[in-house]
């Protein structure tokens, strides 16, 4: 989690549990707390960087399953070698 006190806003990135503990609530609480903390640290906002995508699906449940909605989504951009 990160602090943006100037802002007022927390960013959870990267989030992730290890595959032999998932499913037990590991990430759930690591948000819900971190949240928490934020909130006492004054943050009014939350974010959160994730793997939401369609193909995704279990990453985008999980934040929203403690209050995340999407807001936006980044289109990744690549710069190729040029010839010349």
């Amino acid at each position: 989690m990160w602090l943006d006190e100037a802002n007022k806003t927390a960013e959870f990135e990267p989030v992730g549990t290890h595959p032999d503990y998932r499913r037990l609530g590991l990430g759930r609480a690591m948000l819900l707390q971190g949240m928490h903390l934020a909130r006492a640290a004054g943050a009014t906002h939350m974010t959160v960087a994730c793997l939401g995508a369609p193909g995704h699906p279990k990453a985008r449940g999980l934040f929203y399953s403690v209050g995340f909605r999407e807001f936006t989504r980044d289109a990744p951009l690549i710069k190729t070698k040029t010839a010349g």
